[in-house]
């Protein structure tokens, strides 16, 4: 095995071991968009997107804690994540199967404004500015942002088939060249 090849497999089964050691112990992030129409005024919309940072997945409850946003509604920047139990019973959870949020859901700040996104047959939010406002969604969308070590994996095992098929040439080239151009 020459030194590219040892090379390319030492770094590829570090990054394999580090990958696998760090899973179940990193935060995971999702990015999330919705939009919807009031029910009190067909004029009045949102839009709100952005990205949930959560602590690691739970087994037990087949859930991440949603630990942190960030994002926009209407222009607004998202100021913060409130905590559970502090706007409608929100429970901050994201659930790993389908539907992605419980019937409490969860509730941040923007423009000073509370909301509340959850699921109660179909997806809403909820806003509180001096009385209470609905949106159904017509779009949600939550989808998971892949790992950097994951990524890093990938592109480790990448690297490593691309040196085994540069090195296979090579020798085959080598080959071709001492045997006067014939390959046996």
């Amino acid at each position: 095995m020459n030194f590219d090849k040892k090379l390319a497999a030492t770094f590829t089964g570090t990054i394999c071991f580090l990958t696998a050691m760090m899973a179940p112990v990193s935060a995971a992030m999702f990015n999330f968009y919705y939009s919807g129409t009031s029910v009190l005024n067909p004029n009045d919309n949102v839009i709100a997107s952005g990205t949930l940072t959560t602590s690691p997945y739970h087994s037990a409850t087949n859930s991440y804690e949603i630990i942190d946003i960030t994002g926009i509604r209407n222009g607004d920047p998202i100021e913060s994540l409130l905590s559970p139990g502090s706007f409608l019973d929100n429970d901050n959870l994201l659930l790993a199967d389908s539907p992605a949020l419980s019937e409490f859901g969860f509730a941040y700040t923007a423009g000073k404004v509370s909301y509340n996104v959850f699921n109660t047959y179909d997806y809403l939010e909820v806003g509180y500015q001096g009385s209470y406002t609905g949106y159904p969604f017509s779009s949600f969308s939550i989808t998971p942002i892949p790992e950097s070590s994951l990524m890093l994996g990938i592109l480790s095992v990448t690297v490593l088939v691309a040196i085994n098929k540069i090195n296979g040439r090579l020798v085959l080239k080598k080959l071709n060249h001492s045997n006067g151009g014939i390959a046996n």
